[in-house]
């Protein structure tokens, strides 16, 4: 949702947001819905999923770790996943391997899916989104830009593979 506040990126780097952190698209700040359990729940066992893998597989798996996508755009995914030489600024410019957004009853897919080719266009390999209402996930790569539907969270290079069913909050 956005709430059409024009600030400099330098502005921006500078803010810190009431309600949580803000996304900066073209000088505009841009709200990001999250907070509700089944948000929160996913991005939890995503992540204690995800630790256990970071030393094998040389990544490094972050909670809404905001990255410089382009000289006018930063975006925070729920969950990136970045190589682990590609850290070490406090606010990374390689855009993370894996992206994850997992939705809130707020938010419109429409507005998604543009984030989501977002991704794909600065060189994310991989975005999850996650529908924790339909219980579903969609998987799109820089090979399937359209998505599909899967009941499996995937990626290749690094090969990370974990059942949707085993993320999702108790029914």
């Amino acid at each position: 949702m956005a709430s059409k506040t024009l600030m400099s990126v330098e502005e921006y780097l500078r803010t810190t947001f009431d309600d949580g952190d803000c996304e900066y698209v073209d000088g505009e700040i841009v709200e990001r819905n999250v907070g509700k359990y089944s948000h929160s729940w996913i991005q939890k066992r995503l992540l204690a999923v995800l630790a256990p893998l970071e030393e094998r597989l040389g990544i490094g798996a972050f909670q809404e770790l905001r990255f410089r996508a382009t000289s006018s755009r930063y975006r925070i995914p729920d969950i990136g996943v970045w190589r682990k030489n590609d850290l070490g600024a406090e606010v990374p410019s390689t855009p993370p391997l894996l992206a994850i957004e997992i939705l809130s009853t707020d938010d419109r897919m429409s507005r998604v899916v543009l984030k989501v080719h977002e991704y794909l266009a600065v060189g994310v390999a991989c975005v999850w989104v996650i529908d924790p209402e339909e219980a579903k996930a969609i998987i799109y790569s820089q090979k399937d830009r359209e998505g599909t539907v899967s009941e499996l969270l995937a990626m290749e290079n690094p090969d990370i593979v974990i059942r949707l069913a085993d993320v999702l909050p108790p029914a």
